[in-house]
């Protein structure tokens, strides 16, 4: 009786164990159902036009602070050091050359100071091609404000120039960072540059009251604007009398935005953009406007920079808010621009085919237009197939 009444102990202790693996296993097997789904959202809604933006924003911010730490906090300050070594010393040699010669004997006092003066220049020279001498601090160069407009500079190709990496490790981060950083600004201005041109869309034939069916749009009788279905067979519900007039086939020219709306929303952004830093900087119209082109079409002389951080004169917080500012409107000006472009080569295509179709080397389709009652009244494939 004991055996069988400790049998029965163990088995039930068995049973109980294996019902805890399997409750565990259930809740483990969930856990990772549940994380892989929440990663999975994740990594779909950072390929979103928002989550892309966002994803933008966030790298521009990181790099940010990983550029201000290794070059500001982490920065090699030897070459200022250098330098003011070398402005005490010669300012002290100029000292004692005053004391040794008469001031009545000019010639000889201007000989020495000259070649003085050149020696000076002998060493300051290949500190800054070589060093990256600026007169600043690497604490007081890299501001928050001014390595955010480094990172900037980095993955839209801009490149300035005014601020580069001194030490190793900061050489690296670049290049990581250039890597990573540069298809990301792609898919940046594809994603928005789209929509930014499917809404100037949106506004030109709206506004032009033109044939807006190439963007997948119809026009009703009361002038609203509605999206076309997917299907050739239109369902308009509450629309019995209205018309749509659809093509079968790429037959007829796309409605496209004319180059010179698109070189107008440019020029008025550069200009928009040069008024504002002409205010900030000090600068004429025409040199904030050249500035303001140069860094959109990502040229980036960097004979011009915004900011008088960058070299050292103010720190203030109207600076830091300055540049932060031109650092949203290079990246929303980069969309921008990318948006004109795409609308411009679909301008110069359709000019391309009408001029080679005028030629007779293009083929006229037949067109054929179709009403909304016709497709009413016209069996589905799925109606047919029930």
């Amino acid at each position: 009786m004991q055996t069988a009444y400790a049998r029965m102990v163990y088995e039930r202790q068995v049973r109980e164990q294996r019902r805890g693996t399997a409750e565990g296993n259930r809740q483990t097997s969930t856990l990772k159902t549940i994380l892989k789904d929440a990663c999975r959202r994740l990594i779909a809604f950072l390929f979103t036009q928002v989550g892309v933006c966002g994803l933008v924003v966030a790298y521009n911010i990181l790099g940010a602070f990983a550029f201000r730490v290794i070059e500001g906090e982490m920065g090699d300050p030897r070459p200022e050091e250098s330098a003011s070594e070398l402005r005490e010393h010669m300012v002290h040699r100029l000292w004692n050359v005053t004391l040794r010669l008469n001031v009545l004997e000019e010639t000889q006092w201007r000989e020495e100071v000259v070649g003085a003066l050149q020696e000076y220049q002998e060493f300051v020279v290949p500190l800054v091609k070589t060093k990256g001498y600026r007169g600043v601090y690497p604490k007081e160069t890299w501001s928050f404000s001014a390595a955010l407009m480094y990172s900037l500079s980095v993955y839209t190709t801009i490149g300035y120039g005014n601020l580069a990496p001194r030490t190793e490790l900061g050489k690296i981060a670049t290049i990581l960072y250039a890597i990573v950083g540069m298809p990301l600004m792609l898919l940046y201005m594809s994603n928005v540059g789209e929509i930014l041109a499917n809404i100037f869309k949106f506004i030109y034939f709206r506004a032009c009251r033109c044939d807006i069916g190439s963007l997948g749009y119809y026009r009703t009788a009361s002038g609203t604007i509605r999206p076309v279905t997917a299907s050739q067979n239109l369902r308009v519900n509450g629309q019995a009398g209205s018309s749509v007039k659809g093509q079968t086939g790429d037959s007829s020219p796309r409605r496209t935005i004319p180059i010179t709306w698109c070189l107008l929303v440019i020029a008025i952004y550069v200009g928009v953009g040069g008024l504002i830093f002409a205010q900030w900087e000090r600068w004429s119209v025409l040199d904030a406007c050249y500035f303001s082109y140069i860094s959109l079409s990502t040229i980036g002389f960097g004979d011009l920079v915004p900011g008088k951080t960058v070299e050292g004169e103010n720190d203030d917080q109207e600076v830091e808010s300055q540049q932060i500012i031109c650092t949203v409107y290079l990246l929303v000006g980069s969309a921008l621009v990318a948006m004109c472009f795409n609308l411009m080569q679909e301008e110069t295509i359709e000019n391309l085919k009408a001029f080679w179709r005028n030629l007779g080397c293009l083929r006229k389709k037949k067109t054929r237009k179709i009403s909304v009652e016709d497709n009413l009244q016209r069996p589905s494939r799925y109606d047919a197939d029930g």
